[in-house]
């Protein structure tokens, strides 16, 4: 374990455009202790030719290879377990670091924080959204109402394998899972106001996200999961949560009994997109401009 080495874990499989696109702009940072962990999962495209390229060229790249697909986290969790810097981040394939992510996250990074995570900017296609909510101090009581910390963390590598990594039998919420979890064995983690990570999400190629029965059965594995910590707020959190990924009407009776000083926001938020869909269209819209 090297002292300030950060290890970069990108888990890919048959997205060897967007690969070169994430691996550039690691290469791109202006702070260079860094290896990439390229972990990938079965691919029956050219992504192995593409990686050998920068294999040639770089010697800070290491490839792990997947003969048959085990899905995302048993490849992120390949990468945490050969990783040599002290310090640990993720990068999905189809995202991408702007050149001051690592340095801003390394700055931030105090030992008292379970893990540091930064605002991203969302990618849609048609216009960027500044996604910068919920910065500050985030507790564990604050953590379960909702994933308020993105897809990525910033922490030390030693934690990410004392809590086993990610969970593998989660068909989604296994970046959520995973931060409680942390939360849970270290104590507070911080979000920075500093958006230094692109999540694109104007792609249509396949998506978790874009299976709500998958999101559904996750949903109720991480309640499962994590009740022992809920109390009466984060069960009406949940709830919230799951009439959003079945996309049925919210009822007003149902907003005034499961909203509170924690989630009223998304709760709205919910109830407008559910409710009045050509409302929340034109508030994303504006929000894209």
């Amino acid at each position: 374990m090297y002292n300030d080495i950060i290890s970069v874990y990108i888990p890919t499989h048959n997205r060897s455009e967007f690969l070169k696109r994430a691996v550039n702009s690691v290469l791109n940072q202006t702070y260079t202790n860094f290896e990439i962990i390229i972990v990938d999962d079965g691919s029956s495209d050219d992504t192995e030719l593409v990686v050998k390229h920068y294999l040639n060229e770089f010697d800070n790249i290491v490839y792990l290879k997947h003969t048959v697909p085990k899905g995302a986290c048993a490849a992120r969790n390949a990468a945490i377990s050969v990783a040599k810097g002290m310090y640990i981040t993720g990068l999905d394939d189809d995202d991408e670091f702007m050149p001051q992510h690592l340095r801003r996250l390394l700055t931030a990074f105090d030992e008292k924080y379970a893990f540091i995570a930064c605002s991203l900017f969302e990618n849609t296609g048609n216009g960027i959204i500044k996604r910068s909510l919920d910065c500050g101090v985030i507790n564990l009581d604050d953590l379960l109402h909702y994933n308020k910390i993105g897809n990525q963390v910033f922490t030390l590598t030693s934690r990410m394998r004392t809590i086993g990594g990610f969970d593998v039998s989660f068909p989604a919420f296994q970046d959520y899972d995973t931060w409680v979890r942390l939360i849970t064995d270290f104590g507070p983690a911080k979000k920075i106001k500093h958006a230094t990570y692109i999540w694109h999400t104007g792609h249509e190629q396949e998506r978790i996200t874009h299976d709500p029965n998958k999101r559904l059965l996750a949903l109720d594995l991480f309640i499962n999961k994590h009740q022992r910590n809920m109390k009466k707020v984060h069960i009406q959190s949940m709830f919230i949560i799951k009439k959003k990924l079945e996309g049925t009407t919210l009822t007003l009776v149902e907003l005034l009994l499961n909203a509170n000083r924690f989630n009223y926001k998304a709760a709205l938020s919910t109830y407008i997109n559910l409710n009045f869909p050509v409302i929340g269209n034109k508030w994303r819209e504006y929000k894209r401009r």
